[in-house]
């Protein structure tokens, strides 16, 4: 049987946010052209790419970022994405000249390629807007969705950026709308990459399923052993992020891998490994047109797996 042990990996949900901003409710990617960037408002999120490139390093940080924060609100995220503690002088340059503090962003950063400089002491970094998509009511205000490298020698790590920029408080309201398996989950693996996905769900949304799939998807899994349930939650959790089927592959199975579970060999359990211990309950899934190859819209899927999901 396979063998608990500690882990400490970590996942990026980068490409699951992406992948769910750029899909509207018909299930089709958005098709935006460069040429044809939509006007910021501020229901649109920014995807900024800052980096300090010197003589012997760069740094890269990807953040997605909400048109209607202002640039003194910026200065923090970006403090907190490239880990600059302590005080010292900052401010915002475009076109050689400084903009306030309480200016927007969609003020600056208006269309994919405008570009903005950041100077933090005697730090400079580079904003370039990369891309503008649609937000809605759930989407974080920032977040990490990136990055390569550290200042100071430091590494990059995503997890505990996008940790610091939810904030515990956060955190803790998201993980109050969870069902305890899935608090039991983020605690025991680590992986607090979920946090933004969970939050842009928006688990406290009444539920659109009616009564009878109701009772169906409470009493999943059907399954009771240990290994099972991880590895139906996680398929859950893969789910949820509505991509395809590479992603919802990588996300199960790092999953599984950062709970501790392997082989009888010690290799990480494969998709086919992870989904034949939670056989049963993908079967309700599949009945219910949230799992295989007959899925109902990603708007049907999302109130199933809030269902699913929620406390």
């Amino acid at each position: 049987m396979p063998a608990h042990l500690a882990s400490d990996k970590v996942i990026s949900m980068a490409s699951a946010r992406a992948h769910r901003n750029r899909t509207e409710t018909d299930g089709n990617p958005r098709s935006e052209r460069p040429g044809d960037a939509p006007e910021i408002s501020p229901m649109h999120t920014v995807i900024v790419q800052a980096s300090n490139i010197q003589a012997d390093q760069e740094v890269h940080r990807q953040i997605g970022l909400d048109a209607s924060m202002n640039l003194a609100e910026l200065h923090h995220v970006l403090d907190t994405a490239f880990g600059l503690q302590g005080e010292s002088p900052w401010y915002f340059t475009v076109s050689d000249h400084r903009p306030d503090p309480a200016e927007l962003i969609d003020s600056v950063l208006r269309a994919e390629g405008d570009h903005l400089l950041y100077v933090w002491g005697l730090w400079h970094f580079d904003l370039h807007c990369v891309g503008l998509y649609a937000r809605d009511n759930g989407t974080p205000r920032a977040l990490c969705i990136g990055g390569s490298g550290g200042l100071h020698g430091t590494s990059f790590d995503q997890a505990a950026i996008n940790a610091a920029l939810t904030g515990t408080e956060t955190i803790r309201d998201v993980l109050a709308s969870v069902r305890p398996e899935i608090r039991c989950l983020v605690d025991r693996s680590g992986v607090f990459d979920f946090i933004p996905l969970l939050q842009a769900m928006d688990l406290r949304r009444g539920s659109a399923v009616d009564e009878t799939v109701s009772r169906r998807l409470r009493a999943l899994p059907v399954e009771k052993a240990d290994l099972a349930s991880d590895a139906f939650w996680s398929c859950v959790l893969a789910l949820s992020c509505l991509g395809e089927k590479t992603l919802f592959d990588d996300v199960a199975t790092a999953t599984v891998a950062a709970l501790g579970w392997v082989d009888d060999d010690g290799a990480e359990l494969d998709i086919d490994a992870i989904a034949g211990e939670c056989g049963q309950s993908l079967s309700v899934l599949e009945s219910l047109g949230a799992y295989g190859a007959s899925l109902k819209s990603p708007v049907e899927r999302l109130d199933i797996f809030r269902e699913l999901l929620r406390a």
